[in-house]
């Protein structure tokens, strides 16, 4: 993800400072706006993570 940012025309940063092994946290901040995002990832398994949608965690299972 960081890459398609970054070679995006307005393009933006990623800031990754947060994360461990059993955690992925990232921001995206745009450079044309004033949006951020920020996402966050755990991994439960081997074959789950969850990731945090709006304050909830939801599985995502690989099949």
């Amino acid at each position: 993800m960081t890459g398609t940012i970054k070679s995006s025309p307005n393009g933006g940063s990623v800031d990754e400072t947060a994360n461990s092994d059993a955690q992925y946290n990232f921001t995206v901040k745009y450079n044309i706006t004033t949006t951020t995002q920020s996402f966050k990832f755990r991994k439960v398994s081997a074959t789950q993570i969850q990731w945090n949608s709006s304050g909830s965690w939801v599985d995502l299972v690989k099949m």
